[in-house]
């Protein structure tokens, strides 16, 4: 059962040197208890994607397309009605935590604001329980509720930040690249936690990350975006087994691999596109290693193959 379904979304940002194309038609979906990855390079419009959802986008922004929750278009819903959804339905871990949490306010002072902000009428003892709740699922101890942000370490602040996101139970939690930052040791702790929530919790996981490893460990199926546009969409298997888009090609190679002999780095050669400044043809084609005439010519559409979509000339039949 689909529990969230994005349908071409398109984002726009209105800025003084001209209009930056951050995402075009952008269409995937997230089912109950699957975790979905979206990955790609820096700046290719993921997190932007998962901020639209939530409609948390500067005020220079424009938005088409649909956000499907329950039935209803939440790109819609008025300023009220997205407050109220808000942490309650559909939450969000930033990708900071030491910029996202307060530095004058005790944790606990976070998830009282938070639950007041849906139930006006709670009252302390109460909400000290949810609180301690939602740390303990995590693996914090109950007893630091009374700490502020600096006394925690970068792990244990993405810990209260994944508290935080879980509190009043959402259907579907977007982790905007959770383990940024962290060493390797911690993000795998962290990655252990949200596939134990996405368990115990019922809900759905939207997953953003450069990270193709983590997507690999903990999502279902998976959304490569390249210059705003998702070039690949698949089940994760078939992703990293046999991925189809030269691009997801190229950055399944520019990760290193202990388990092959051949540890050389790689990467890939040149750089995105001007996104104000969009070039004729497909946006890959400056660094793609297949390109062919009709690439500089006309812009791929998605193609479906079996259960896949890729946006790519190679499987034009």
């Amino acid at each position: 059962m689909i529990n969230l379904e994005v349908k071409n979304l398109n984002i726009k940002y209105r800025t003084r040197n001209g209009t930056v194309h951050a995402v075009k038609d952008a269409s995937f979906f997230v089912r109950k208890k699957e975790t979905l990855g979206i990955v790609g390079e820096s700046g290719c419009g993921k997190s932007t994607t998962g901020h639209a959802v939530l409609r948390l986008l500067p005020p220079n922004a424009l938005t088409d397309g649909e956000v499907v929750y329950n039935g209803s278009n939440i790109l819609k819903y008025s300023n009220e009605k997205m407050r109220q959804l808000r942490g309650k339905d559909i939450s969000i871990i930033f990708q900071d935590p030491m910029t996202s949490l307060d530095p004058i306010m005790r944790i606990r002072d976070h998830f009282f604001e938070l639950i007041r902000a849906h139930n006006p009428k709670a009252k302390e003892e109460e909400m000290r329980e949810m609180a301690s709740n939602a740390l303990e699922s995590v693996g914090v101890s109950a007893k630091r509720l009374d700490n502020y942000p600096f006394e925690f370490s970068g792990g244990m602040r993405q810990r209260v930040m994944i508290a935080l996101g879980i509190t009043l139970k959402p259907s579907v939690l977007i982790a905007d690249e959770p383990t940024t930052s962290l060493d390797v040791v911690v993000q795998e702790q962290i990655m252990g936690v949200l596939k134990d929530l996405k368990q115990t919790q019922d809900m759905s996981i939207i997953l953003i990350t450069h990270d193709l490893g983590v997507v690999a460990e903990v999502a279902d199926s998976g959304v490569v975006m390249y210059a705003g546009e998702v070039v690949e969409y698949a089940d994760v298997q078939n992703l990293y087994n046999n991925p189809l888009h030269p691009y997801t090609q190229l950055l399944l190679k520019s990760v290193p691999n202990i388990k092959i002999d051949d540890m050389e780095l790689r990467y890939i050669p040149g750089s995105l596109p001007d996104l104000k400044n969009i070039p004729q043809g497909c946006r890959f084609k400056d660094r793609c290693p297949f390109v062919k005439d009709i690439c500089s010519k006309k812009e791929p559409p998605i193609f479906k193959i079996d259960e896949r979509e890729v946006r790519c000339w190679l499987y034009d039949k």
